[in-house]
């Protein structure tokens, strides 16, 4: 009777190890698949893009640009901006909450294209999710363009492999842009009436790629520390409005990037001080005397003191995480400065900050917060009791003006393209306006 039961005991521990070596081969299997698919979509030439800008050198053409061409008699561009949907996986999880925001917003609003403002992903699997994503849109048959984000290309895919993607989508009207400036996807986005010719050119966006982290030194994701539109790209952006003025000269635009930059927290401030708040010193000190007006919406980011985003020695900066607040680095461009020389740029819009809506006029430019639609990124709003005190989860943070909960959503925006030509109208549409 112990003979059998060893050899019982003998023939279970030899199935066991089979499952297990089964099991363990199986990942290591996937793990190696996972590493070539992550390798392939990681790979990117030194140079990509459609064409080069060579210092300005090359001659301004509209056909360097997609285009969208609405109905001959249109009256306005009807646009929804979505901000920082960050897909993680798809299908089975809150990204379905996302998706179902955006089908309800697209078919509720009608709108002429929809722009994402960076991040539509974050995920290792970003493929898949940019994938995803499009998918959706073609379904719908609904135009669309991106401007990259800092998380979109962090991962698994290289930003060459994702303008690759998007390429070849009918209803994606995105660019790779110039393959000798810093970053990718810096393009203009031409709207045309009736047909696409210089005497049918209405409106145009202006898309670029706000960069992801400083090159310099070793940043974290909980650093705070972000990358900027370089001198560059605003020679770049500089070239493309002379051409376009060139072809109408009264021409306008508005800007669509990612990460914000200074000015959104001066216009923070200097509401403030317009309503009698009190704001730290250091701050009053540096801002500049400029007109704001129509002020809405709030910042509810959490102020994060060990950034370099700081106003004077008493490094205080409110919950607005700007470009180029890299420690040491002296190369930035004044992206403001260059917005309002250029006279055709009259409003820009950013995502980046999930629970800031700051919207208003600041020195005669729009500025304004898309409202965060990803469910699968912070704020969660489902306040776990073990979270309670997290900032990722403590719903109570995130109100909005009448100190409300906040919610996720989409912003609306509507520019003329008839009477009172390029007149702007952004309003935050929450996901209960749907239902």
């Amino acid at each position: 009777m112990k003979e059998k039961s060893k050899g019982k005991s003998r023939r279970g521990l030899k199935i066991a190890c089979i499952v297990l070596a089964s099991v363990f081969g199986a990942l290591l299997i996937a793990a190696a698949a996972l590493w070539i698919r992550a390798a392939v979509h990681m790979r990117s030439p030194e140079k990509f893009g459609s064409y080069s800008f060579d210092a300005g050198e090359t001659e301004f053409s509209l056909d360097l640009f997609p285009s969208l061409v609405l109905e001959e008699g249109a009256e306005k561009l009807k646009i929804l901006q979505i901000a920082d949907p960050q897909i993680k996986f798809g299908s089975f999880t809150r990204d379905t909450k996302t998706m179902s925001l955006l089908d309800r917003a697209i078919k509720a609003e009608k709108p002429d294209l929809c722009v994402v403002t960076g991040d539509l992903a974050l995920s290792v699997f970003t493929w898949d999710a940019f994938r995803y994503f499009a998918d959706f849109m073609e379904k719908r048959q609904q135009y669309w363009t991106f401007v990259f984000g800092n998380h979109d290309s962090q991962f698994d895919c290289s930003k060459y492999t994702l303008c690759n993607l998007l390429a070849k989508y009918e209803h994606c009207l995105f660019d790779a842009g110039p393959d000798d400036i810093h970053g990718s996807g810096n393009f203009l986005l031409n709207v045309y009436r009736g047909q696409k010719s210089a005497e049918a050119l209405a409106y145009s966006l202006v898309c670029l790629d706000s960069g992801m982290y400083p090159e310099e030194g070793n940043t974290s994701l909980t650093d705070w520390v972000y990358d900027w539109i370089r001198r560059d790209q605003i020679e770049w952006y500089r070239w493309a409005v002379a051409g376009l003025k060139a072809a109408a000269p009264s021409i306008e635009s508005t800007m669509f990037f990612h990460i914000p930059i200074k000015e959104f927290a001066n216009l923070y401030y200097l509401n403030e001080l317009e309503k009698g708040r009190e704001i730290p010193e250091a701050v009053k000190a540096q801002l500049p005397d400029v007109e704001i007006r129509e002020v809405t919406g709030v910042v509810r980011e959490d102020p994060k003191e060990e950034s370099e985003c700081v106003y004077g020695d008493e490094r205080y900066t409110v919950g607005v995480f700007y470009q180029g607040n890299a420690e040491g680095t002296d190369d930035h461009p004044d992206v403001f400065a260059a917005i309002k020389e250029s006279d055709c740029t009259k409003a820009l819009f950013c995502g980046h900050d999930h629970v800031n809506n700051l919207k208003g006029y600041y020195d005669g430019i729009y500025l304004g917060y898309g409202l965060c639609c990803g469910y699968h990124t912070y704020p969660f709003f489902n306040d776990p009791p073990f979270f309670k005190d997290k900032i990722l989860f403590n719903g109570a943070l995130w109100t909005d003006e009448n100190g409300a909960r906040m919610e996720k959503g989409v912003t609306s925006i509507e520019i003329s393209l008839g009477d009172g030509y390029g007149a702007i109208t952004a309003a935050d549409r929450p996901d209960s306006y749907y239902k």
